[in-house]
């Protein structure tokens, strides 16, 4: 049995010789796999992450409401949305707003029903249709919100304030939090004694720039105020926010030397 394990490693060891004199005498240089290469230990990395949160002046301004109707008819209250929706367009052009920042939603039909004595009785229907209003300045919004409180029919959901360019601001904000970020880096570096090097990731930390929703449009955080008609004073232009606030996340890794 070692006989024969030693002949099979002197065989090998015959066949390594070959390769290595038949390249030698081609000329052809031979490369040796380097020891414990999966071992080598890479170079020390540091991550950290960084937030940026900036104020703008808001200069759009969005505002939602619906019309809801009652009515035994269908016919009927189809017809009496028609009117009540020209009435509400009326009231929006007589603000100089264009017809092109009006936007509307179908109309939604549902049933309404009464539950009595074990019976299920149709009462008639309920109509509803959604719309949002885009205007440029606070003081077109608020003239909108008090002229929409006159309406019994109208129930405004809120009035968000935005931005109209949005990739220059996330741009500056993003800007801002990788520079904090990048200053951090360097900081901790310094602290053991080291500089940074090459950066080897950067990216969003969580949630990343962050601004809200608004009917799937985007908006502030927390900056809404909702269009509440109280006592049966007109809601005032203070009721409206008048900036926006975006935050971006980073999160970088860079070398250390």
């Amino acid at each position: 049995m070692i006989s024969k394990l030693f002949n099979l490693l002197l065989l090998a060891a015959v066949v390594v010789c070959i390769y290595f004199l038949a390249n030698l005498a081609k000329g052809t240089p031979v490369s040796l796999p380097l020891v414990n290469e999966s071992a080598q230990e890479s170079s020390p990395r540091l991550e950290v992450s960084a937030s940026e949160s900036q104020k703008f002046v808001a200069d759009r301004f969005v505002t939602g409401f619906r019309l809801e109707l009652r009515g035994k008819d269908k016919e009927s209250l189809f017809n009496q949305m028609a009117n009540r929706r020209n009435v509400i367009f009326g009231n929006v052009a007589a603000l100089d707003i264009p017809q092109s920042n009006v936007e509307q939603s179908s109309i939604n039909f549902r049933k309404e029903w009464s539950y009595e004595k074990g019976r299920r009785d149709l009462v008639g229907y309920v109509a509803t249709q959604q719309f949002s209003v885009m205007v440029d300045r606070k003081s077109d919004a608020a003239a909108l919100l008090s002229a929409l409180s006159a309406e019994k029919d109208v129930e405004i959901d809120r009035t968000s304030a935005m931005l109209k360019n949005e990739s220059s601001v996330e741009d500056k904000v993003i800007k801002a939090a990788g520079q904090k970020a990048l200053a951090k880096a360097k900081s901790y570096a310094a602290s053991v004694g080291s500089k940074v090097g090459k950066v080897l990731f950067v990216g969003a930390d969580g949630g990343g720039v962050v601004y809200g929703e608004h009917f799937g449009a985007r908006r502030a955080k927390g900056m809404l105020a909702n269009a509440i008609e109280m006592d049966g004073a007109a809601p005032e232009e203070s009721t409206i926010a008048d900036s926006v606030e975006v935050s971006a996340s980073i999160r970088l890794v860079v070398e250390l030397k």
